[in-house]
């Protein structure tokens, strides 16, 4: 099988971890736009937007693969850099998510056992049962039709909220349109719950045991998010769905090794 590798050049180590558990899980990876495709063809691109998605869609009719790598959800601890105030940027150690098709949710990702999600010491904590407001943390409004969160669906969510319960609302700014005020973990403290459409805020939030509801058609947590009335949810069962989120995400190293590839394939 062909791989082309859309991967962008910066951070150099993403990149070249990429190509080379390409080459390792038994690929033939070049770093361009494939000139034609077939069902041998696999496509790895960062995120599926714009020309990223038409491509992914022609590599699909014809048969192939398309692997669709992101930001990873969760790291070591429960961290997660791409919240921070200030960020420094990726390092090697951090996780990247891999799923064929779709990520966050919305394609197929490898199956097995709890290993993974345990190796990364996470601590879900108990159901937070009172708090100071409803949090609601809205995407980027780009990506796949019918999939996009449209550019004013916090405002309208927080607006509606607010008039069916009376309850305060606050919207958290995408960190990618605008930096945030204050740390992620400063505005879950007083969250007595958590809405999304699909953002990696809700991961965390689910980790702090803090209700959480997903207005998305796909998320990584979409089995664990709430359902029913804000004062009174409907739990969902939290650790398989973050068993399976830790297939999703691997680090530089792994993805080096070919082994999240290699899962990728075997999970045909």
């Amino acid at each position: 099988m062909k791989a082309y590798c859309l991967i962008r050049e910066q951070p150099w180590y993403r990149r070249d971890a990429f190509m080379s558990g390409l080459k390792r899980a038994g690929l033939a990876p070049e770093l361009r736009r494939p000139a034609s495709v077939d069902r041998d063809t696999v496509l790895v691109i960062w995120n599926r937007y714009a020309d990223n998605h038409e491509l992914a869609l022609q590599v699909e009719r014809a048969g192939g693969r398309v692997w669709v790598a992101e930001n990873g959800y969760v790291g070591i601890g429960g961290s997660n850099p791409k919240f921070d105030v200030h960020p420094h940027g990726p390092k090697p150690e951090h996780y990247y998510a891999l799923a064929e098709g779709y990520h966050n949710g919305g394609g197929r990702i490898p199956t097995g056992d709890g290993s993974r999600w345990a190796a990364l010491g996470v601590e879900l904590k108990a159901w937070r049962a009172s708090g100071e407001y409803v949090l609601v943390c809205p995407n980027r409004s780009f990506g796949v039709p019918a999939r996009t969160m449209h550019p004013d669906w916090a405002e309208r969510e927080a607006a509606r909220g607010r008039k069916a319960t009376g309850l305060p609302f606050r919207v958290r700014p995408h960190p990618g349109n605008h930096a945030p005020a204050r740390p992620l973990a400063e505005d879950l403290k007083g969250a007595a719950a958590v809405i999304v459409w699909s953002s990696s805020c809700g991961v965390h939030a689910l980790i702090e045991g803090i209700p959480t509801w997903c207005a998305a058609p796909a998320w990584i947590l979409k089995e664990a998010a709430c359902s029913g009335p804000l004062q009174q949810p409907t739990l969902a069962p939290r650790l398989p769905a973050f068993e399976r989120l830790a297939w999703a995400q691997w680090r530089c190293d792994e993805i080096a090794s070919g082994a999240p590839f290699e899962a990728l394939l075997r999970a045909a």
